[in-house]
């Protein structure tokens, strides 16, 4: 006769949670690959203030009017520009000229000239607050009359701009695109806190002039030199 033996009932609750453990183990993929939901390096870039919601011919007067009045300006100057539709604006040393307040949109130092938002990004306003227009990016001066800079993809190497006009007259607000070109990054070491954020600089001269000790030091008239910005190649401006 055969003798049974006694199994006592711990050692079964013992085995049966092996069991559970090898058929969990034996269930999982050993090929799974990581979780993108949490790896995702991709994610959508947080929105900057003044990225433009849909393509700038879509919005009316008073859209684009709401949009810049909506954001915070500074980090600007006013500085003599050269003149045109004058006499006194011709010639090698002309008398007269015109003056142009430029900011930048707080919170857009991260801004870049490469692979930006589609629609493009409103970065720099300009007004003339002189009586005379403006030669080299032809603005006009009125008190009902501002100009945007909005920053387009471009290339792989540079961005492009569009200059807005808009007309802020109350009742009659439009828009128009004032003129375009190549936002080419200078590729300068990034310096945050600038003091001058929007200026009228080259990449050379702005290395003299960009600093927080030394933006009230003009060591010359930039009559003619291109709209620039701080950006997230350092600096950039707003070529033909």
């Amino acid at each position: 006769m055969r003798r049974l033996i006694a199994v006592p009932r711990s050692a079964y609750v013992r085995v049966g949670i092996v069991l559970a453990a090898l058929s969990l183990t034996a269930c999982k993929p050993k090929d799974r690959g990581p979780d993108t939901a949490k790896s995702d390096t991709t994610a959508t870039a947080p929105k900057l203030p003044g990225q433009l919601a849909k393509p700038i011919d879509q919005y009316t007067g008073d859209e684009f009017y709401a949009l810049v009045q909506g954001l915070t300006w500074g980090g600007g100057v006013q500085r003599p520009r050269a003149c045109k539709g004058d006499p006194g604006c011709d010639g090698t040393t002309p008398s007269k000229s015109t003056t142009v307040q430029v900011d930048a949109v707080d919170g857009q130092d991260s801004l870049t000239a490469i692979g930006g938002p589609a629609d493009g990004v409103v970065a720099i306003r300009a007004v003339n607050t002189g009586s005379l227009v403006e030669d080299r990016y032809g603005f006009k001066p009125g008190k009902n009359v501002q100009y945007y800079l909005i920053v387009l993809p471009g290339t792989d190497s540079a961005g492009t701009w569009r200059l807005e006009e808009l007309d802020t007259t109350a009742g009659a607000r439009r828009h128009s695109s004032a003129g375009t070109g190549t936002f080419r990054p200078c590729n300068h070491p990034f310096l945050p806190k600038r003091a001058n954020r929007a200026n009228f600089y080259t990449c050379p001269n702005s290395r003299m002039n960009d600093t927080s000790q030394k933006a009230g030091l003009l060591l010359f008239a930039p009559l003619k030199d291109p709209l620039w910005m701080d950006c997230a190649q350092g600096c950039c401006l707003a070529d033909g």
